[in-house]
């Protein structure tokens, strides 16, 4: 076997030192490399993390500079208007009491709805409006009142001859040069269909000395698919005695 020469051995070794630094080399550029995108990837969370508490720092801000409803009254008006109301409910109760003879009537006093139902409800109106291309501008309340017959959905009929409310949407409509909000509802063609006057829905006070006129009555059925009005909702009394 030849024996390697000392200039061959050297140049082993130089060939080995070179590999080794080289392989060291990449190994480091590979670590410097990951350490940058780290440090990059860390920045950008910093980054992200700021502007998160920026953001809810801005929505803080405005859920506490969220302005007071105009609409809001104090407790003690509204105990004020709430017993103003007494004498009208006790002539009520006198009045159907008289037709009854049983003493057993209480008018309604307050309504309830569920928050749940009322914003099902609002969005309900929302997505059958923008289908009917409705832009709506609020709600009216209709003041109502049941009749001995009535019987409701889930088969009580414990609010008979009592007061009630029903919802509408209203929109826009323009009157002898004056703006009014008129409520809505959708016929079965998810067409409009106006609660005015001219279907018995007048916003002002029924003169008694006029003859009724019930033309309107029978023009649409009970089933109507894209109804916009709600009703049924909970009342006091009769919630606490009939």
């Amino acid at each position: 076997m030849k024996k390697p020469t000392k200039g061959s051995t050297w140049y082993a070794l130089f060939l080995t030192l070179t590999t080794s630094l080289f392989f060291l080399h990449s190994c480091q550029q590979d670590s410097t490399i990951e350490i940058l995108e780290e440090e990059e990837y860390l920045r950008k969370i910093e980054t992200l993390e700021t502007k998160v508490k920026d953001l809810e720092g801005k929505l803080g801000q405005e859920k506490s500079n969220r302005s007071r409803p105009k609409n809001i009254i104090s407790f003690e008006q509204a105990q004020r208007i709430y017993k103003a109301y007494d004498d009208r409910a006790d002539l009520i109760s006198e009045v159907v009491n008289s037709v009854t003879n049983d003493g057993s009537f209480n008018p309604t006093r307050s309504m309830f709805y569920e928050i749940s139902e009322l914003r099902n409800y609002l969005s309900y109106v929302d997505e059958l409006s923008q289908k009917a291309d409705v832009k709506t501008t609020g709600l009216r309340f209709y003041f109502a009142l049941y009749p001995d017959t009535y019987v409701s959905s889930t088969g009580n009929d414990r609010n008979a001859r009592h007061q009630t409310i029903f919802i509408a949407p209203t929109l826009e409509k323009k009157y002898d040069n004056h703006i009014l909000h008129i409520g809505y509802t959708l016929n079965n063609d998810g067409k409009v269909e106006l609660l005015d006057k001219n279907n018995g829905f007048s916003h002002f006070r029924r003169n008694r000395s006029e003859a009724d006129d019930v033309s309107f009555l029978g023009r649409r059925n009970d089933n109507d698919k894209f109804s916009l009005i709600a009703n049924e909702l909970g009342a006091t009394p009769p919630e606490y005695g009939h």
